[in-house]
């Protein structure tokens, strides 16, 4: 025998049964849809004309979409904690998260300004979230809950706990690929869209390394956090 060095890297069965199908998947992706939806039309009703309250309605948007999105495809299918995800991960991987949230984060403003180059216009679509970081103290720290703790927590648990979850029995391919392609068109057009797909290859990648979602919500976590600061600053 061959002595180990390091710690033993563990063999993840994405195959188990109990894991998340095809029917969490459109379960959780429509009441996603439909809790965004509403979120908007709450937008418009209580703030029409108030793009600072807009933009802190508008940060906690994807967690609640998600958190929704989960609890639904949940029930669809209610599997043991390690099943989908939730058991704890060993702290190297919340290095790597916070290593490759800053790592994203600057390859976002890259996709942005190289988008803008070559479409020659400027992406309007967070406006309201960068409004709400400008605001003020309390809109800033409104929209940073929100933003950087609420919304990872959401989108993660379902686009990384449950729909990466269920296409990584597929292969690599599906469950990294496939899942940042839904996460990105799931964000919306544009520019965004783009930043959103690298950021579910990233998130992806380390959920199928690790069979674990906390590490991925410390990545979305740590990047969003740093956008927030951006605008905030900018």
């Amino acid at each position: 025998m061959h002595p180990t060095i390091g710690p033993a890297v563990p063999v993840i069965d994405w195959k188990r049964p109990e894991r998340p199908g095809w029917a969490g998947i459109g379960v959780g992706l429509v009441v996603f849809l439909v809790l965004l939806a509403v979120v908007a039309l709450a937008m418009g009703f209580i703030a029409p004309d108030a793009p600072v309250l807009q933009g802190v309605i508008g940060s906690f948007a994807g967690g609640i979409a998600g958190l929704g999105g989960f609890a639904a495809a949940y029930f669809v299918k209610r599997s043991g904690s390690s099943a989908i995800g939730l058991q704890p991960s060993p702290a190297r991987w919340y290095l790597a998260a916070a290593i490759l949230a800053l790592g994203g984060y600057f390859l976002s403003l890259l996709i942005i300004d190289a988008h803008a180059e070559i479409t020659g216009t400027t992406d309007t679509s967070q406006a309201i979230l960068h409004a709400a970081a400008q605001g003020g103290v309390l809109p800033f720290l409104l929209a940073l809950l929100g933003g950087a703790f609420v919304t990872p927590l959401g989108e993660e648990l379902l686009f990384r706990g449950v729909i990466a979850n269920a296409l990584n029995r597929y292969g690599a391919l599906a469950g990294v690929g496939l899942s940042a392609i839904i996460f990105g068109v799931a964000h919306g057009t544009g520019v965004i869209m783009w930043v959103a797909i690298m950021m579910g290859l990233l998130s992806g990648a380390l959920f199928r390394k690790t069979g674990t979602v906390w590490p991925s919500v410390l990545l979305h976590m740590v990047y969003n956090g740093l956008h927030s600061l951006g605008s905030a600053l900018s």
